[in-house]
């Protein structure tokens, strides 16, 4: 059967350009990296592989996540920590101003220490974390929770818990409410009493003059209110201060989970799309071989004369 020169060249063509074609898609593998080009190459693997993709990029937000509720914990905590020793300073001075040879310049000279210690409180109260946001204004991290109103000292935030997604099924409160921290102390009377009270009337308590056995014995009842009323808001510190710490243990557990997950979600992408460069480098080198024998075969093809098919 004869050939005729136009089908000759067309056969040629198609194989040299199926050889090339082939080499550009080896290049493009190893330059990429990536075994599967195109959905259409693979579309049950590329399909398979956007989903771990999308998987592999939740986790890492969620590690982003973790990061940042990790950063708030620990300034919760930190402050936190240090109402814990305002607290425990105001017990030791409540303690020492109970001693019966103080004099009215004395228990004035603790009360001094007192205000400070108030005026630390509301600084630690007001506290931020890296963002900004208010540690104990509940929902509304961009309001600022205490203010000394004259008359007391008044919160203007709300029982709420920023939560931050910490993985697929957990979220983890970032901050506290600060009526839960400073406010809602059960009081040595009944009700409740904030710990700026208990300061406030303390101090009062201490520059209060005593010159009667009545004022001796106002005196001896304000300092037991107060060291009842300072033992319960330690307490409430106390009991806020280790639900932070287990949120903060939790961060951590789940950040090792994660990256067991990350390295999973690599594992799985790496064995559904990365390309085997041996394999392709093998491949290319035959390629090349092949495209080379292709093209001098379609050269001596098209340097064929038609008198060469008619002898």
């Amino acid at each position: 059967m004869r050939v005729s020169s136009n089908t000759s060249f067309e056969l040629s063509l198609a194989a040299l350009n199926r050889q090339q074609a082939a080499q550009v898609k080896n290049l493009e593998q190893i330059s990429s990296g990536k075994r599967i080009l195109t959905p259409a190459e693979n579309p049950s693997s590329y399909v398979q592989a956007l989903k771990v993709s999308q998987a592999d990029a939740a986790n890492t937000q969620y590690a982003a996540n973790r990061q940042s509720a990790a950063t708030s914990l620990s300034a919760l905590e930190g402050t936190l920590g240090n109402v814990t020793q305002v607290i425990q300073n105001a017990q030791e001075l409540a303690v020492y101003a109970g001693n019966g040879t103080l004099s009215d310049s004395g228990r004035a000279a603790i009360a001094i220490q007192l205000r400070g210690n108030l005026d630390e409180l509301m600084s630690l109260a007001n506290r931020t974390d890296a963002n900004g946001q208010y540690l104990f204004s509940g929902f509304q991290g961009s309001t600022k929770p205490f203010a000394d109103m004259g008359s007391g000292v008044q919160y203007f935030g709300d029982d709420g818990q920023r939560l931050v997604q910490a993985s697929d099924s957990r979220q983890l409160a970032v901050n506290e409410s600060g009526r839960e921290v400073f406010e809602r102390i059960p009081a040595a009377g009944g009700g409740y009493q904030s710990l700026f009270k208990t300061l406030s009337d303390m101090i009062d308590v201490l520059e209060a003059p005593v010159a009667t056995p009545a004022d001796k014995t106002a005196l001896a009842n304000g300092l037991n209110s107060a060291q009842t009323n300072l033992s319960n808001s330690l307490d409430s510190v106390l009991r806020v201060r280790s639900g932070v710490g287990n949120r903060m243990n939790e961060v951590e557990t789940l950040n090792n989970t994660g990256d067991d997950l990350g390295l999973q979600y690599k594992q799985q992408l790496s064995s559904l799309q990365d390309v085997d460069y041996a394999k392709a480098i093998s491949d290319l080198t035959q390629q090349q071989t092949y495209l080379q024998a292709t093209q001098q075969a379609f050269l001596k093809t098209q340097g064929l004369s038609l008198f060469d098919f008619i002898k």
